[in-house]
């Protein structure tokens, strides 16, 4: 685990001008390094917007598990965009969007944990012997249920005036920002400048804490540095449309992700058998 997380690419200290990444929106004028890094920061909240309005449930259709996943996407980006860049958001509607999110995220964690736990027992099913796979057939059933229970509460909760609140908000957060009050307050901070003390930051948290864990850590502590290196990740992806030499160290990033959630997986998987198996098994 220290090997892995000390091999992430090192972050240039006053990363050089490169070409811009293919996913602005045409009437958007580029960014470059010394455009404003508010600019930046407004452009990431509503690039995530527009993603989170792409993927949200419809009234009264079932979500499904892929909707589901790129919804969780868009809602773990924009928090985390929200917690990096708030000194330059309007704190008070910052704060109440954060709060709102984290509800949001919740409910879609459970839809997505549910998702992901079902199709890994469907792999080990296909591959089972005939006696286990019968030994596994009611608790696929149960499963099965809880996912439809879950998804329903969901889809209740995309339809409350909560979650309309939540898009009120964030529109009326995004509409027309940042205004020119706000990029004259904060036209001298470039993304330059905040290249060099965001991605610092993020790499030195996930370096530390990957440098403390040996091949003892437990649980918990992976599950600490799985939530930094999202961040980290998600915190060079930002910056990719100025530096779009980060990308390698985006990749990098991901695949220390990877490896953690697929640890992640398997122990909210075990907790769920065991507890389906009764209080005899744990």
């Amino acid at each position: 685990m220290v090997t892995a997380v000390s091999r992430l690419p090192p972050l240039p200290a006053a990363p050089a001008a490169g070409g811009v990444r293919a996913l602005k929106r045409p009437t958007e004028p580029p960014l470059t390094p010394d455009s404003p890094m508010i600019a930046l920061a407004y452009r990431c909240l509503q690039r995530e917007h527009r993603a989170l309005l792409r993927w949200q449930h419809q009234q009264g259709v079932a979500p499904t598990p892929a909707s589901v996943h790129q919804t969780r996407i868009a809602t773990r980006r924009m928090r985390v965009a929200l917690r990096l860049f708030g000194a330059l958001l309007p704190k008070t509607a910052a704060t109440r969007l954060a709060k709102d999110l984290r509800w949001f995220a919740r409910a879609l964690g459970s839809v997505r944990d549910l998702d992901v736990h079902a199709e890994r027992l469907r792999v080990q099913l296909r591959s089972a012997e005939p006696a286990a796979a019968r030994e596994l057939s009611a608790y696929e059933l149960a499963l099965r249920r809880e996912r439809s229970v879950a998804r329903a509460a969901l889809l209740t909760l995309s339809a409350s005036a909560r979650y309309a609140a939540l898009l009120g908000n964030l529109a009326e957060l995004l509409d027309g920002a940042p205004s020119p009050a706000a990029l004259r307050r904060w036209r001298s901070f470039t993304i330059r400048a905040g290249a060099t003390h965001y991605l610092k930051r993020c790499r030195k948290r996930v370096v530390r804490l990957g440098r403390k864990l040996g091949s003892d850590a437990g649980a918990d502590e992976l599950h600490r540095l799985r939530v930094r290196t999202k961040r980290l990740r998600y915190a060079l992806e930002f910056f990719l449309e100025p530096y779009p030499e980060l990308a390698p160290a985006a990749e990098a990033t991901k695949a220390v992700q990877d490896v953690l959630g697929t640890h992640q997986d398997a122990r909210t998987g075990r907790r769920r058998v065991l507890a389906y198996a009764g209080p005899s098994q744990t």
